[in-house]
């Protein structure tokens, strides 16, 4: 398995990722042993930046990210700007429990905003 750290800025993630905190990223997400579910956090390029956000949603062409803060909106990454997938010890940081509190997170958000 190849792996690569990125240092982590902005609050979008917060509080499962802190501004300065470094990222361990598995590289090879289209091999079969990667498997991507909603919930997940991936590192990818958009914008000419490059971002780590949550999968809300997997499709053939690519995956649809969003953050946990419920500031950006949904979009769509192709394939070939995806970086990798975040390896994290914090349950919240992927699968199911990562997507139902991605979900929760964005709701009270949005009733905030």
């Amino acid at each position: 398995m190849s792996v690569r750290r990125f240092r982590l800025e902005g609050s979008s993630m917060l509080p499962v990722f802190k501004p300065g905190e470094v990222a361990i990223v598995e590289c090879k997400v289209q091999s079969a042993k990667c498997k991507i579910n909603p919930g997940d956090c991936l590192i990818y390029e958009f914008e000419g930046r490059t971002l780590l956000h949550r999968v809300v949603k997997t499709a053939p062409t690519g995956l649809w990210f969003a953050d946990d803060a419920g500031r950006l909106e949904p979009h769509l990454v192709p394939w070939k700007n995806i970086r990798g997938k975040v390896l994290s010890r914090n349950p919240l940081a992927g699968g199911l429990a990562g997507h139902i509190y991605s979900k929760i997170r964005r709701s009270i958000y949005s009733l905030f905003a």
